[in-house]
């Protein structure tokens, strides 16, 4: 009955808050660059979607996949094919990703006349969104800082339940920690913001802290996923091609996907070759301009071989598939329009506030005391 009626009165709790404390302070940091770039990528589709608008046209020539990705690679001699992105209910203009001199530059095909439209240096065209992009995957310090992302993602989800607990006042007066007391001085309003926005928003934030390990370690969650729920569709047979291989024609890839998939379009398609083991993924969709993650029908073959190494289609997804995947969408929140984009973008922001004003209560408790005697002795 302690922490149901006086909370405060007990160590564990007391434990408990130094430890949401120097949680705080040390990845706070963390939480505002991740905030900040996560809050700017849920628009990232939106922003790089910049397809040249073409009217209809009555020249429309036999072009295959692959006789549009060598026209991209023709305009770049020494580049090589990187991806296809049909990510759109715009279909005439095709954007064909190729890597050159360590960059991806984006040509964009007119699929009628086999003309270039326009071709863009995407670090450069979209300098911004990729160094977001960056920043919010490894905090632009490679696979190292990827791994700390996945750290950060699990003690963020820690601090949000440890202040769940924290939250509690005490059964006399935990009505008064729902609201904010705006007419109060400044630092009674950044307790208020702290504690109010932390439990409004502890969903929320706990889920973006999970999800962000989970990306990065990915393993333990489908390990209790799968305790649940069986994910068949997502087992994966390994490549064994090598770097310098031969790869067959594109085509072959996207000839054998739409067989498997003749209702589907073609959504996106990425030549993961770059790797010992590297594989070439087709994704295919009845409606491309839907997030991959809630609607899609992914194949994964081997590059030299064509042999088919995965196939999966979101008309059988298991309930733990659906999780698994669904989990992407959630995180970026590109599953409702426009709309819910925004509000995710601006929820987004909520973590920063908690870090701001866990700051500026550590400092009205602790530190200006001790900077108050530091400037007395110099006096």
């Amino acid at each position: 009955m302690g922490y149901i009626k006086q909370p405060h009165t007990l160590w564990w709790r007391r434990a408990l808050f130094q430890v949401h404390l120097w949680l705080g302070i040390v990845i706070g940091l963390y939480v505002i660059a991740i905030c900040l770039s996560g809050s700017v990528l849920v628009f990232e589709q939106n922003l790089l979607n910049d397809r040249p608008p073409l009217s209809e046209s009555s020249v429309r020539g036999p072009a295959t996949w692959g006789q549009l990705a060598n026209v991209a690679l023709r305009a770049n001699p020494g580049g090589r094919l990187a991806n296809i992105d049909m990510r759109s209910a715009e279909r005439r203009v095709v954007p064909i990703g190729v890597t050159f001199n360590g960059n991806t530059v984006v040509v964009y095909v007119d699929s009628f006349t086999k003309g270039i439209v326009k071709q863009v240096v995407l670090e450069k065209e979209h300098w911004f969104v990729e160094s977001m992009l960056a920043l919010h995957t490894n905090l632009v310090l490679g696979a190292g800082g990827a791994v700390a992302v996945g750290i950060g993602g699990v003690l963020l989800f820690v601090m949000a339940v440890i202040g769940l607990i924290l939250w509690w006042p005490g059964i006399r007066s935990w009505r008064r920690a729902l609201w904010i007391s705006w007419r109060s001085r400044w630092k009674v309003i950044a307790f208020d913001l702290h504690r109010t926005f932390g439990f409004w928003c502890f969903v929320l934030v706990a889920m973006w802290g999970i999800t962000g390990a989970y990306f990065i370690f990915p393993k333990p969650v489908h390990h209790a996923i799968r305790s649940l729920s069986p994910m068949p569709s997502l087992e994966q047979r390994p490549s064994d091609w090598h770097q310098g291989d031969a790869i067959l024609p594109l085509d072959d890839f996207i000839g054998l996907a739409q067989r498997m998939y003749p209702l589907d379009k073609l959504a996106y398609v990425f030549m993961d070759v770059d790797r010992p083991h590297g594989e070439v993924q087709v994704y295919m969709s009845p409606r491309p301009s839907v997030p991959m993650e809630q609607l899609e029908d992914e194949v994964v073959f081997q590059p030299a071989t064509g042999a088919m190494l995965m196939n999966t289609s979101s008309v059988h997804w298991t309930a733990g598939e659906r999780l698994s995947l669904a989990l992407y969408s959630v995180h970026f929140g590109d599953f409702g329009g426009w709309w819910l984009q925004i509000i995710w973008a601006l929820l987004g922001l909520v973590p920063i506030v908690l870090v701001i004003t866990g700051y500026a209560m550590w400092w009205n408790r602790t530190l200006k005391k001790k900077w108050d005697k530091l400037t007395k002795r110099g006096q």
